[in-house]
């Protein structure tokens, strides 16, 4: 393998400085909106590596994965461009989702494009090119996203001369329906039998197929057509396990039980299980940092002398 690259996290080790989030920015058209933001982000002091920025599970699966197998991570920041992991960044709060807090998209005075924003992006001064990435060997590159990380992202990556695209290897879920038509024969074809080999949660789906490629079938060379039968063949002695069902609920619901369980000491992971696997509640992970972010806010006001 060349290069492991995974998505960024909502959950990050280290909180924003006031001119780190979309909320000192004054609404603007989109390409003003990104120049004011390079300026700000240029303008901060980095506080750690990327590997060390980011938290969740997701990015966790990503990060170790490439450390154990010796390989290069990049990441892909809705508010940096794509990263290498030993990158230092400034802590930020930045998403290119319409409904969250730190929404870029709520300051877009006139349309919003997030592939045109991650394309301004990689010229700001965190970021490298695709290019860069398929520079590091002649070897797989293996790229874990989700499907909005994949509309930000990939109409970049589908830029790359078919030498290059040759060597990509996609995981996630869904990703068929939203990538650029020279990618779509470069996706692994994992599927809900997944989580009976390793099992987890949707938002981390394309980072448990990459590692188990990377376990299962990466040791061994081959092209396209071969790791994709590999990866049917290990599917095919499994089935996928039952699905639970799990209520929809509102933010008020959700927030009313995190205040409840809050402690000092609180898992935010161990939480979100609970809510899920006990509680029967469907809750994505970004939608509850969001919320466990929120009501750790109102607990420190509410101790606050």
């Amino acid at each position: 393998m060349s290069a492991i690259v995974t998505i960024c996290a909502n959950q990050k080790r280290f909180r924003p400085g006031p001119n780190s989030t979309p909320a000192t920015l004054a609404p603007a058209p989109q390409a003003t909106l990104v120049s004011t933001w390079l300026d700000l982000v240029g303008a901060t002091a980095p506080v750690a590596a990327a590997t060390d920025l980011y938290g969740g599970r997701a990015f966790g699966l990503a990060r170790d994965v490439a450390a154990a197998a010796g390989t290069k991570l990049f990441v892909v920041s809705a508010g940096f461009g794509l990263v290498p992991g030993s990158q230092k960044l400034p802590a930020y709060s930045l998403t290119v989702a319409r409904h969250d807090e730190d929404s870029i998209q709520r300051k877009a005075v006139g349309p919003f494009d997030p592939a045109t924003w991650f394309e301004a992006l990689t010229d700001g001064p965190y970021s490298v090119a695709w290019k860069d990435v398929f520079s590091e060997g002649d070897g797989r590159v293996l790229v874990a996203l989700t499907k909005p990380y994949a509309e930000m992202a990939t109409p970049t990556l589908a830029k790359l001369p078919a030498s290059d695209l040759r060597r990509l290897r996609l995981f996630g879920a869904g990703l068929g329906t939203v990538l650029p038509a020279p990618l779509k024969p470069y996706l692994l074809p994992y599927d809900d039998r997944l989580d009976s080999l390793f099992p987890g949660t949707r938002s981390d789906f394309a980072q448990r197929g990459l590692v188990h490629f990377v376990q299962n079938v990466a040791s061994t060379d081959g092209d396209y057509s071969t790791d994709a039968a590999r990866v049917r063949a290990l599917l095919a002695a499994t089935k996928a396990p039952p699905r639970p069902e799990r209520r929809a609920v509102t933010d008020e619901t959700l927030l009313t039980l995190i205040r409840s369980r809050l402690s000092p000491r609180a898992s935010a992971s161990r939480l979100l299980r609970q809510l899920r696997d006990e509680d029967q509640m469907a809750c994505e992970q970004g939608r509850f940092a969001r919320l466990f972010r929120q009501a750790q806010i109102e607990g420190a006001a509410h101790d606050a002398p």
